[in-house]
C-alpha cells in the first residue's frame, strides 16, 4: 500500500513538474484577447510548481489601463490559485479605481468545481466574491469605506445588499 501511494505521491508531482504552465497562461491571455484584454512586456517564468509573470502592462484594445507588478499562478490539478500583485491603474482609469488593487487571488478547487473564489484587498479596502461557472455570473463584494464616496462612477455599477456593496454581471 505504501508503495502505491509513493507511486502516486510521485506521479502527481510529476505530472505539475512538468505541465506546460507556460501554455496554459498563454491560452489565458488569448482567452483575454477576445474581451480586447491584452497583457505586453511581460517576463514569463516557470518555476517548477508554479509559474510567475512580472512586470505586465494591461491594454484595452491599444489604450494603456494600467501595470501588473506580479501575477503568480500556482496550478496543482486539483487546487489551482492565480494571484495578481500590485495592480496599479494609468491615466483616466486612475480616476475610476481608488489607489490601485494590492492583490486579488483567484482559486479554483475540485471540491468545488462550479466556482472560482475571489479574494483581494486595494484602495477601496477588502473585496471578495464568487464566479459562478454553472449559471455564468460574477458576484463581487465590497465592504463599504469612506474612500468609495470618492469615485462615483464605480459606485453607480454597485448595488448595496445586506453583504456590502456588490457588483453582479453575467458572462
Amino acid at each position: 500500500m505504501k508503495k502505491i501511494l509513493s507511486f502516486g505521491a510521485f506521479l502527481l508531482l510529476g505530472i505539475i513538474i512538468f505541465l506546460p504552465k507556460a501554455n496554459i497562461y498563454y491560452s489565458a491571455e488569448e482567452a483575454l484577447a477576445s474581451a480586447h484584454l491584452y497583457l505586453s512586456g511581460e517576463s514569463v517564468n516557470d518555476r517548477f510548481l508554479y509559474l510567475d509573470v512580472r512586470d505586465a502592462s494591461l491594454l484595452l484594445d491599444s489604450m494603456p489601463i494600467g501595470t501588473i507588478e506580479h501575477i503568480r499562478v500556482i496550478p496543482l490539478i486539483f487546487f489551482n490559485r492565480a494571484t495578481i500583485t500590485s495592480l496599479n491603474f494609468s491615466g483616466e482609469f486612475a480616476s475610476l479605481f481608488p489607489e490601485g488593487i494590492e492583490y486579488l487571488t483567484f482559486t479554483y478547487s475540485l471540491l468545488h468545481p462550479l466556482s472560482i473564489v475571489i479574494e483581494g484587498k486595494g484602495g477601496f479596502g477588502p473585496v471578495h466574491g464568487e464566479i459562478d461557472l454553472k449559471n455564468e455570473r460574477l458576484e463581487v463584494i465590497f465592504e463599504p469605506s469612506q474612500i468609495m464616496r470618492a469615485y462615483p462612477l464605480l459606485l453607480a455599477k454597485l448595488h448595496k445588499s445586506d453583504k456590502g456593496l456588490v457588483y453582479e454581471t453575467s458572462f
